[in-house]
């Protein structure tokens, strides 16, 4: 019987090969879809930070590195320079993103709310100056949106750039401030890790908190950010979610 069966699969297979390539395709896209989009937007950014001078910028790609408390921070890009260290945090968004730096999150196409890459990149620099001994003012923190989303970002002191403005930021810097910065790269492609269990055990807490992110954006209102709440409606006593700032903010969700 399975050997029908498997005669029957290669028959179809043959005599409609571009349906079943697409089918396929199609369940690779929907299983690793997130993780395929950001590692293309990973792989530009490198790209592009390639065409900086190979002796001044010193380059290093996906680095994980562990701090005093044991916990471990991949890091997309850090290039190491006499000007200072640049920590760059790149984001494959879709759609409309807008929020501001000391937001807990910013909203996507009006109603989902993300996570602010901005904390997280600072958690990042604050594991570099932990593990490279150095102050908070010899990093600059980018974030960097590598795809066509439209982003209304309100920033002060951060960077949110496009790709296109990246090497423009680290190239506005002038002034040296590093003298040891080829030993900070060595000590710091010493410190990655390249442990396999390591690196999925850090990968399992990154999926987790993903989930958790999700599932706390539900509760929350995609206008202000505020907790949605169970309200009653005087007329027909009927029950919605209505947003824990009313009356400053007014949005509401049937149940």
């Amino acid at each position: 019987m399975d050997k029908i069966v498997g005669m029957l699969t290669v028959g179809l297979f043959l005599s409609n090969p571009i349906f079943w390539i697409v089918i396929i395709l199609a369940i690779v896209c929907a299983i690793f879809g997130k993780k395929i989009v950001g590692k293309a937007g990973e792989f530009s950014v490198q790209n592009e930070l390639n065409k900086l001078n190979k002796q001044d910028y010193l380059i290093i790609n996906d680095i994980t590195i562990k701090d005093s408390n044991n916990y471990t921070h991949q890091i997309d890009h850090v290039v190491i320079s006499k000007y200072g260290i640049f920590v760059i945090e790149t984001k494959q968004y879709n759609g409309y993103i807008q929020g501001g730096e000391y937001d807990k999150n910013w909203v996507q196409n009006k109603k989902i709310q993300i996570h602010n890459p901005i904390h997280q990149n600072y958690g990042h620099v604050k594991s570099l100056c932990e593990v490279l001994n150095l102050h908070e003012n010899f990093f600059i923190p980018i974030v960097c949106i590598s795809s066509t989303a439209k982003t209304n970002i309100k920033t002060t002191k951060n960077y949110v750039v496009r790709l296109n403005e990246l090497n423009k930021v680290i190239l506005s810097y002038s002034r040296e401030v590093l003298t040891n910065y080829q030993d900070l790269y060595n000590r710091l492609l010493s410190l990655n890790i390249t442990d396999k269990e390591t690196l999925k055990q850090h990968a399992n807490l990154v999926k987790h908190n993903q989930i958790k992110n999700t599932i706390d954006s539900i509760n929350r209102c995609p206008k202000c950010g505020g907790e949605l709440v169970l309200r009653t409606n005087r007329k027909d006593l009927q029950m919605f979610w209505g947003c824990s700032n009313f009356p400053r903010c007014r949005y509401t969700k049937s149940i």
